[in-house]
């Protein structure tokens, strides 16, 4: 089959952007040659039609009328392949109105329009205070606007120093909060995958922002609380801080920006929750239905990560809040890809049906569909077991035990879930023969669950054998 960079790229566009992708290769300021178009409509043809072609074929639909050549099909996607990458920039540029302004000021500037890039930096003001942002990005533009401003009045006026402090200032809160926030970006994925963070000059950082009393600007507290969350884990009054500054300032952050803020909110509860602290399932709650409401947890495409459908769900029924989840499930089903909505509905309608003991209701979702993700075919397998021995289907059970290991043999790349659900076969087995009325042998296997480091259906396994 016939596919490049450039052919991998346009399937990455959604419709929209395809379109405006062909007005500007129909712009002869971008591009001046006709044969590049004509590429461009017969590529953009079989991707609509899901065609498999071969560079021939593709060449031949192209110009019929000349024979192949490949040296100059590549020649023509590398032309492609630039514009794009132009074309992308475009894009983001004329997207972005105060950087458009911060350019246009800077024009003025070089060609002596004094009057113009003043009134221009006036505007760039205007809009900067006219936006809800008040981040790092913010700052950072903000210091582009008073450094620009600074350029021209140390030219016409060099004996001037009004205003000229803000060029400092923005700049370090700029850094400051896009420090912060790296850092705690990186110190999250070191806590899991222990590569050696090194959080530099932080505490100098730290000094500075106390010494200066910065530490109640919004883009600086949030992350600042949340570094401190990260690193002492163990004392909740930072969690509390992080919470109350990520639910009071949420909005003055990007979509993008709050989305990472509500996702180091949440695996922080989870950790707590895998530590035994139960109560954080509110918390986590908490953020979801904010995340929900100001729809931060939208995805860019207009979607609902299906896997955080799926954990919102699943904290939901932790406390109990079945009728809230299953209109979840309602509501929010629709705002997944078309292509996840069956199995996910299927998966977790099986959830609700067993919280509420209706096993009869549960088994016939799990097998409506065909579960193709590995993580969400797991979890119906382990669904189908904790039913099999609460309805004492034990024959079933055990068919489904064996049939469950070789699953597990045959798939590669399971990792740290390959040992989690090899224990719950193993600890499911010994629960099977195991005599409950041998208090010595109960309290043997109790231990040995317990002691288990990897086990999340730990609390399922005890509640078995707690009669």
């Amino acid at each position: 089959m016939f596919e490049n960079r450039f052919f991998r790229c346009l399937k990455g566009l959604s419709a929209t952007e395809l379109s405006a992708f062909r007005r500007f290769l129909s712009s002869p300021y971008f591009n001046s040659r006709g044969d590049l178009l004509l590429v461009f409509d017969q590529m953009q043809s079989i991707i609509q039609e899901d065609q498999h072609l071969t560079k021939e074929m593709m060449w031949q639909r192209v110009f019929p009328a000349k024979p192949f050549v490949e040296k100059e099909l590549r020649l023509l996607l590398t032309y492609l392949q630039r514009l794009f990458e132009k074309f992308i920039a475009v894009e983001n540029l004329v997207g972005n109105k105060i950087e458009i302004k911060l350019q246009t000021a800077s024009w003025y500037r070089t060609k002596g329009f004094d009057k113009l890039h003043k009134s221009t930096l006036k505007d760039t003001q205007k809009q900067l205070d006219g936006q809800s942002l008040r981040n790092g990005e913010y700052f950072y533009f903000s210091f582009q606007k008073e450094f620009e401003n600074y350029r021209m009045s140390s030219r016409s006026k060099p004996d001037s120093t009004t205003d000229f402090q803000k060029v400092v200032d923005n700049f370090d809160l700029a850094f400051l909060s896009m420090k912060l926030r790296q850092s705690c970006l990186m110190m999250l994925h070191d806590s899991v995958y222990k590569w050696g963070f090194d959080p530099g000059f932080l505490e100098q950082v730290f000094e500075f922002l106390q010494q200066k009393k910065l530490i109640d600007i919004p883009a600086i507290n949030i992350y600042y609380c949340c570094y401190h969350m990260i690193k002492f884990p163990k004392e909740e009054v930072w969690f509390q801080k992080f919470k109350k500054s990520l639910v009071d300032h949420g909005h003055l952050f990007k979509k993008s920006e709050i989305q990472d803020l509500f996702l180091l909110a949440v695996n922080y509860g989870i950790r707590k929750v895998n530590d035994g602290h139960r109560n954080y399932f509110h918390d986590i709650m908490d953020f979801y239905r904010i995340g929900l409401k100001n729809e931060y947890l939208i995805q860019e495409d207009g979607f609902l990560s299906r896997f955080t459908y799926n954990n919102i769900i699943s904290t939901a029924l932790q406390i109990d809040q079945i009728d809230w989840a299953e209109q979840f499930i309602e509501d929010w089903t629709p705002r997944l890809e078309k292509r996840f909505r069956e199995r996910m509905y299927s998966f977790n309608m099986a959830k609700i049906a067993y919280a509420r003991k209706d096993y009869d209701a549960a088994i016939p979702f799990l097998q409506r569909s065909n579960y193709h993700d590995l993580l969400l075919n797991l979890g119906a397998r382990t669904l189908l077991l904790k039913i099999y021995h609460e309805l004492g289907e034990y024959d079933l059970l055990h068919s489904h035990l064996d049939a469950f290991n070789s699953y597990i043999r045959r798939k590669k790349g399971l990792g740290y879930h390959r040992k989690n659900y090899r224990n719950l076969i193993k600890y499911t087995n010994r629960l099977l023969a195991l005599n409950l009325g041998d208090r010595k042998m109960v309290g043997n296997l109790k231990e040995a669950i317990n002691k288990e480091e990897i086990l999340t259906e730990r609390d399922w396994l005890l509640s078995r054998l707690a009669g």
